[in-house]
């Protein structure tokens, strides 16, 4: 499978920190030049922006998304079946070239594969009947998982998220991997490797969103997006109800093996 890496023309420290990783792992990466939320780029007249849970999209947000968009666009042109897109900050494990070698792992069905954990650890809802894949296991998930440091996607994934972004009002990783903020999230029907093979360093790395995501969810106006998400929240875990009777899940902390 390509591996392509999203990194800001104006961040090629990021660049550096990326292609160390790929000489020393002996993977070969394609770059694409990232939306930067500091220029006027084309890309942002062609999605509708809507108010969401987060109140108003940063424009940083929006950038991301659109970079994420430019491969999809860009992988389908391939032909290939599979592709893996990292963003410029993500830690890789010391396998994951077999990973990236071949797709034989991936379940049939998967339009996505999240590689990453982000964020606190803390458990959610997993299957309790995994896959082999290599060295890891395989599932779908059915918590919030948020971060798009990694993950692959298949030629139907990409077209679906292509469609479902065409008018956003969320980050791009709530819309993918947060089911209780998003109705793409059941049509993606995500899988996640376990453990992880990459995360997101912030310390090392320091995030170009993070800062302005947290600000525009800040204060009372924060807590009342944040309430207009309950609904949503109550639906998705009505949904697990049954599978949890028939034993089919489980709660697992997703961990990162590096």
């Amino acid at each position: 499978m390509h591996v392509y890496v999203i990194n800001l023309l104006r961040r090629p420290d990021r660049r550096a920190f990326m292609q160390q990783q790929a000489d020393r792992l002996g993977l070969q990466f394609d770059y694409i030049d990232a939306v930067d939320a500091r220029t006027e780029a084309p890309e942002f007249a062609e999605v509708n922006v809507r108010t969401g849970f987060s109140g108003r999209l940063s424009r940083g947000d929006l950038a991301c998304t659109l970079s994420h968009r430019k491969f999809w666009r860009l992988f389908l042109e391939t032909g290939e079946p599979y592709a893996v897109v990292l963003e410029d900050d993500a830690i890789l494990a010391d396998d994951s070239g077999e990973f990236f070698a071949e797709a034989g792992w991936i379940p049939p069905n998967a339009e996505v594969v999240k590689l990453e954990r982000y964020g606190r650890l803390r458990p959610m809802f997993m299957d309790r009947q995994t896959l082999p894949a290599r060295t890891r296991r395989v599932g779908r998930f059915y918590g919030k998982c948020a971060g798009t440091a990694g993950y692959v996607v298949s030629v139907a994934g990409a077209r679906r998220l292509l469609a479902a972004t065409r008018s956003v009002d969320d980050p791009i990783d709530q819309m993918m991997f947060n089911p209780g903020r998003s109705p793409l999230f059941a049509e993606l029907a995500p899988y996640v490797l376990e453990p992880a093979i990459c995360e997101q360093e912030q310390v090392v790395v320091p995030s170009d969103i993070r800062g302005k995501r947290q600000s525009s969810r800040s204060g009372m106006q924060g807590m009342v997006n944040e309430l207009r998400a309950v609904p949503r929240q109550l639906a998705h875990a009505f949904s697990l109800v049954l599978p949890l009777l028939q034993g089919r899940l489980e709660r697992r902390v997703l961990t990162f093996r590096r």
